[in-house]
């Protein structure tokens, strides 16, 4: 039988989403994403009147401000925004990991007298006049006894997904988020600074990233980026820096070694192979990076792997 508390949207080799239904008009889910792009959906979870809680657990996203301004929400942040996503959704480095709650802010107020949230004190309009005053999105850092009451909840994900849903891990779900938001309210009302972004900034670091992951095998230099796009080679790097998460170099480095620890551990390839096709000409070069990333040689990796 169909549970209309739970159910979950999952895409082959791309991730999934499992959405539970807590009480009406609020909903969260768990978040698991490998992939760029995300489609935002029908309106099935977003309402005309919502309050969005992103609470990010490893990797990032990309969360819209306006139609011209985004904020990238990565590892250890938490996002509240009254702003209704108008695209799909991005995740730079193809990774997010999360917990989101969507409230539905006029099914919310029919139902104070009722609700678990009111009942526990709980106001979500206090907490956009507190955080989303300004402009309807706010990002920070978590505090410690918000991560950690994140990364709790994140763990009870598998022993949900091992049994039929019930009304003991509804009650579960429940207090976690109320512990939650009121840690949250605990936390600094003001965003962090240089946090946003334009579209067209991260439409540059997407198409970006995707030029040099279908090839790996090419080297690209950041200058030669930054001539791409008519930018300069500092505006570029501060881009990739603040959408990525990292340097242009140490990024995709990363995502270099990544794609050889995959072909050492499902292909035949020779190590110097897997080299060249990730861009190192010199196997010793390319063996030395790849050890100072898994702490293994290539040849003790694929061994460890087999």
């Amino acid at each position: 039988m169909e549970n209309t508390d739970h159910f979950t949207i999952k895409k082959e080799q791309e991730g999934m989403v499992d959405f539970y239904i807590l009480a009406p008009g609020i909903t969260m889910s768990f978040n698991q994403i490998h992939t760029y792009g995300w489609s935002r959906g029908g309106s099935a979870i977003f309402s005309d009147r919502m309050l969005v809680l992103n609470f990010c657990i490893r990797g990032r996203c990309d969360a819209t401000l306006d139609q011209n301004q985004s904020a990238i929400v990565s590892e250890g942040h938490v996002c509240a925004s009254t702003i209704l996503p108008v695209r799909d959704f991005y995740y730079p480095g193809k990774l997010y990991e999360g917990i989101q709650f969507y409230l539905d802010r006029t099914v919310i107020e029919q139902t104070k007298e009722t609700n678990f949230l009111s009942r526990m004190g709980i106001d979500i309009e206090q907490i956009i006049r507190l955080f989303c005053k300004k402009d309807g999105l706010y990002l920070n850092q978590m505090s410690a006894e918000l991560y950690d009451s994140v990364n709790k909840m994140w763990k009870i994900k598998e022993g949900l997904m091992k049994q039929d849903f019930q009304e003991k891990q509804l009650g579960q779900l429940r207090y976690f988020m109320v512990r939650l938001l009121y840690e949250l309210m605990d936390m600094p009302p003001e965003s962090e600074s240089g946090i946003y972004f334009s579209r067209s900034q991260i439409a540059i670091v997407k198409e970006a990233e995707a030029l040099i992951m279908q090839d790996l095998s090419k080297r690209i230099t950041a200058k030669e980026m930054a001539d791409r796009f008519g930018i300069s080679e500092s505006s570029f790097k501060l881009y990739v820096k603040g959408i990525l998460g990292d340097s242009y170099l140490s990024y995709f480095r990363r995502k270099r070694m990544e794609k050889a620890a995959e072909l050492l551990e499902t292909t035949d390839l020779k190590v110097i192979e897997i080299s060249n096709a990730v861009g190192y000409e010199n196997q010793g070069k390319f063996a030395k990076t790849f050890a100072e990333t898994y702490g293994v040689t290539p040849l003790e990796f694929r061994r460890l792997h087999i």
